[in-house]
């Protein structure tokens, strides 16, 4: 939310990005900054930029982060809890492979 708020404050004065292109060229770069980062201080930092254009590109699209990133977690949510359901007790015992089974099946409905 604070991401958004300083992005429009931003917008209001003209520093802004004419289309939704230049925000989705920056996620592109902030992603290449993540996986060459140096240490751990640094991939912090550059994940917190990654972020902040992912606020910025879904602002362009004229979507709200903070409502799209509720819905995602919703729906994360809601599958996990599907998966757990169809596995039962075992389920955190069970390899990788047969938990991305179960999502797969969750996703379907």
């Amino acid at each position: 939310l604070r991401a958004e708020k300083i992005q429009k404050r931003a917008a209001r004065t003209g520093f802004d990005w004419p289309d939704a292109d230049g925000p989705r060229a920056k996620i592109a770069e902030e992603l290449v900054e993540v996986e060459t980062a140096p240490d751990q201080d640094a991939r912090e930092d550059e994940i917190g930029d990654l972020l902040f254009a992912a606020v910025n590109w879904a602002r362009h699209l004229g979507i709200d982060p903070e409502a799209a990133l509720r819905r995602a977690n919703a729906k994360f949510e809601d599958r996990f809890r599907k998966m757990e359901a169809m596995a039962g007790d075992g389920f955190a015992s069970l390899p990788l492979a047969e938990k991305d089974a179960l999502w797969d099946r969750a996703k379907r409905g």
